[in-house]
């Protein structure tokens, strides 16, 4: 389904109340939003200013310079999706069993390329964000999970991406927990505090870029151009690109093509020096779970301890207050079999964040129709990949050519999913399951 000639209004739309540690932890208040009001006028709107929005915008300034872009979301920069990840800039990942070698490798291709990408853009402006290229270290807590850990190295080995194994003794001198038994480090990521990466990303687009946030678009319309509705006011723009996430079925694009997926974490408040000497030789680092039920964890430079575990379907989009409540002491009970001398250390913040995952692998990417673009970054890597992403639309859109730009277009298209209620049945007892499994990874 497309645009068209008709309207097309949004039946949901994201939730701008919902806490965000990564965002109310920045170290500079952001300035107050500025909303559409009244009528605007634009060569361009952009839809959604997440990784692959902004990074459209700031390539398609680049090459038509010309033109007035804008950029509107319905929250602020920092607090969406991109914002509220655990911070991984990840060159490559994958889990589970290789479905398609050329698959992956043209993923890796395209995440390690988002991470260079963001790299220079971090230092060509100075954005404090915390970044740091420590890389990532996957763990396994039980002896039944190692064989999930043999797999993801075995795929590193078919990639050709080098790693180092770890044992327990080495990983207990580095973070200081003897909770898990055996990992896997691996150079070339980043870490940062996403929320800042993507306030600085939005306060460095060109001149001819303009930002709207707090400015949710209830429909879309066209006649010759296109119509946005705000709550305040109107943007009419003669060509649109939407980068929503989950979020681009409710423009009737992509429907039933992405399982939306929400996610939990906590941050402390800032350790003192008597609770970080619970940790071991590593002044920061990140970890990731080798099995899919384990938890995900970050010691930041800002000196705080992150833990994100605990899936649900959210087919509503909308992340539930009373299941935040809930995994708050699940995350507490994670730390204390951790570092139990810093299970009462308290959380600044607890939230909830969505993800897109699809069948196989697949993207939506490219032009929808005459004048409508799209560009949706899902499964794993959302914002090394999404960036990139939002890059090879805009030099798509103008014509210009790559090797990468072939990588991207050769991606499978984001398969068709079977309707609710079977999709919700499915997604559920697949968590459920996952859960027993790896019931003692949390």
């Amino acid at each position: 389904m497309t645009i068209g000639a008709s309207k097309r209004t949004t039946r949901i739309l994201p939730d701008r109340d919902e806490a965000s540690g990564w965002y109310e932890t920045l170290t500079n208040t952001p300035p107050p939003a500025k909303s559409v009001e009244g009528s605007v006028e634009c060569d361009w709107a952009i839809v959604g200013a997440g990784a692959c929005g902004l990074a459209a915008a700031r390539r398609l300034a680049e090459l038509r310079d010309q033109d007035s872009i804008a950029v509107i979301d319905a929250d602020r920069i920092g607090h969406g999706a991109s914002g509220r990840n655990a911070g991984f800039m990840l060159n490559h990942n994958t889990h589970g069993e290789v479905k398609n070698l050329n698959v992956e490798r043209r993923n890796s291709t395209l995440c390690a390329a988002g991470v260079d990408y963001l790299r220079n853009l971090v230092q060509e402006h100075q954005i404090q964000c915390h970044w740091s290229d420590w890389g990532r270290l996957y763990v396994a807590a039980e002896q039944h999970s190692n064989h999930h850990l043999t797999e993801l190295c075995s795929n590193y080995d078919t990639l050709g991406v080098g790693y180092e194994r770890i044992d327990r003794d080495r990983m207990k001198d580095m973070i200081g927990t003897g909770f898990y038994v055996s990992g896997m480090f691996a150079k070339g990521s980043a870490l940062v505090q996403p929320a800042a990466l993507m306030r600085g990303l939005g306060d460095t687009l060109p001149m001819n870029v303009t930002t709207f946030e707090n400015s949710p678009v209830g429909d879309i319309s066209r006649d010759g151009r296109f119509r946005l509705t705000c709550p305040g006011g109107v943007v009419e723009a003669r060509d649109l690109i939407l980068t929503t996430s989950v979020f681009i079925e409710e423009f009737g694009i992509g429907k039933m093509r992405i399982v939306p997926i929400a996610t939990y974490g906590s941050l402390t408040r800032p350790l003192t020096d008597e609770e970080l000497s619970h940790f071991g030789t590593e002044s920061e680092f990140g970890l990731l779970p080798a099995d899919p039920n384990g938890s995900t964890v970050r010691l930041t430079q800002d000196r705080r301890l992150f833990m994100r575990n605990s899936f649900s379907y959210a087919r509503s989009k909308h992340i539930d207050a009373e299941t935040v409540r809930y995994l708050e002491p699940v995350h507490r009970e994670s730390i204390r079999r951790r570092w139990p001398a810093l299970a009462d250390v308290p959380f600044d913040s607890t939230w909830g964040g969505m993800l897109g995952f699809t069948r196989n692998d697949g993207t939506l990417f490219g032009q929808v129709e005459d004048g409508v673009y799209m560009a949706i970054s899902s499964d794993a890597s959302p914002v090394s990949r999404g960036s990139i992403s939002g890059v090879l639309l805009a030099e798509s859109i103008c014509g210009l050519r790559s090797d990468l730009l072939d990588v991207m277009q050769s991606m499978p298209k984001a398969g068709l999913l079977p309707p609710d209620p079977i999709l919700g049945m499915v997604v559920n007892y697949q968590l459920r399951k996952i859960e027993r499994d790896g019931a003692n990874e949390l």
